[in-house]
């Protein structure tokens, strides 16, 4: 396949993905907006609720992200993949139930952070109210890899569109006791997270109801199979969050005006970073199907026009950042000290665009052919080994605060990338070299 036709058969996949992405990245941004139009207090106690449960959810999603692959390299086998529903399904629940459970103990933590006693008293509330609407995002999760490992992506990315609406409604009127219901105030953001959620899982699983009544056998090697290769995917995705959500936490030592611009500049760089993110979604099933046909000069066309793609976004991204932080800063908060330290972070965002659409483009390529536990070694490496200590040491001993946290993420985003790529060359080498083998006379 030409480079131009597969750009085009991986664009046209994945745009759908995209929207998805983007709707579910607008629905934690709609509660940013909010939150930052009800209080600064209150925008720092969701970004801090969020980086505590963030790290739990993405455990689970980490493990469900390896079902698309893997239906995909079955199809590529020639196998039926619809079998396999309630097996997903099954999975989805378990994973979401005990996620649930590890969110609402987490409110006994919140108070051994020593922030102010409202903020702590927020941040609790949230979590205990938002904790079980993690079953319903795991379930709408499962079912949208089950439904994207067979090229069928247009419903679940529609509900998440308008789930953007759908939560923008809740929020206004649960926290501003609008449109007749109850005046929730704060409590009102998390309880719109909830409903939406609720609304996300439902909504995706009715739609798919007529696999209901078909094959209700449930693959217990198919189940283990998804747990072997999502293991190392959720420890690397746990990895790389808890990196952003242990800098926010670290940031929430000191003032509000940090904190809040620190969420700011995370749920910018987070928007962004769905374009990338839906293209490694996206190559990983093409890649994985291809896998599955043992066709490794595909897997490299793949490999080399989505890298291509995430790059030029993110160049495109880093260029808007720089160019106009004023104006995304001022689409969250007027504040001159958010904007001032919004400014200095953004600067920051710019710079590891390109990095940042490359790692998640090379884990997506990685995972089309089975390959996880490399990619989880090197972003432990990145993060937790060079990245975070940096960052602890220019921002509590150097005096750069909250900026020295991002200087910290910029630099681990760059080393990740570099490791990646080197990983990804040597596997494609050897495999290109193993098809040539098996067409050579003996």
């Amino acid at each position: 396949m030409k480079k131009t036709a597969a750009f085009k058969e991986l664009f046209i996949f994945a745009l759908p993905i995209i929207f998805g992405h983007i709707g579910i990245m607008l629905v934690g941004t709609g509660d940013m907006i909010i939150a930052g139009r009800f209080s600064k207090e209150c925008l720092a106690a969701i970004g801090l609720a969020i980086s505590i449960a963030n790290p739990i959810m993405m455990l689970g999603l980490g493990i469900q992200f390896a079902i698309s692959p893997i239906l995909a390299q079955k199809r590529g086998k020639g196998e039926n993949v619809e079998q396999y529903f309630w097996s997903v399904m099954l999975l989805s629940f378990i994973i979401g139930t005990v996620a649930s459970f590890a969110t609402l103990l987490s409110v006994e933590i919140v108070p051994y952070f020593n922030y102010t006693p409202n903020l702590t008293k927020l941040i609790q509330e949230y979590l205990a109210i938002t904790s079980f609407s993690t079953l319903f995002i795991c379930l709408y999760q499962g079912l949208k890899e089950f439904f994207q490992s067979q090229e069928r992506t247009i419903a679940a990315n529609v509900i998440a569109l308008v789930a953007v609406g759908v939560n923008l409604f809740f929020n206004y009127a649960f926290a501003f006791g609008e449109f007749g219901m109850p005046y929730l105030k704060e409590a009102g953001l998390a309880w719109a997270s909830l409903s939406v959620r609720l609304f996300m899982g439902g909504t995706l699983f009715l739609m798919a109801r007529h696999l209901w009544n078909k094959n209700k056998s449930i693959s217990w090697s198919f189940i283990k199979e998804v747990w072997q290769l999502g293991v190392p995917i959720t420890i690397s995705i746990f990895f790389e969050v808890m990196a952003f959500c242990s800098v926010t936490l670290f940031v929430g030592k000191f003032s509000e005006d940090q904190i809040a611009a620190n969420n700011l500049a995370l749920n910018v760089a987070s928007l962004a970073f769905m374009i990338p993110m839906s293209i490694a979604s996206a190559v990983g099933v093409k890649v994985g199907h291809a896998y599955g046909e043992k066709n490794y000069s595909l897997i490299k066309t793949f490999a080399q026009v989505s890298l291509m793609t995430s790059i030029g976004f993110t160049c495109l991204m880093a260029s808007v950042f720089y160019f106009q932080s004023e104006l995304v800063i001022s689409l969250f908060s007027t504040e001159a000290d958010v904007v001032m330290w919004a400014k200095k972070l953004l600067f920051l965002v710019a710079c590891f665009q390109l990095f940042d659409g490359a790692q998640v483009t090379l884990v997506g390529i990685l995972r089309g052919i089975s390959i996880t536990r490399p990619s989880s070694i090197a972003i432990f490496i990145g993060y937790w080994l060079i990245g975070i200590p940096l960052g602890y040491f220019l921002g509590f001993y150097r005096g750069f605060e909250a900026q020295g946290f991002w200087m910290g993420l910029a630099l681990s985003l760059a080393l990740v990338a570099i490791m990646l790529s080197v990983i990804l060359k040597i596997k494609l080498k050897a495999l290109i070299h193993s098809q040539t083998s098996e067409f050579q006379p003996n």
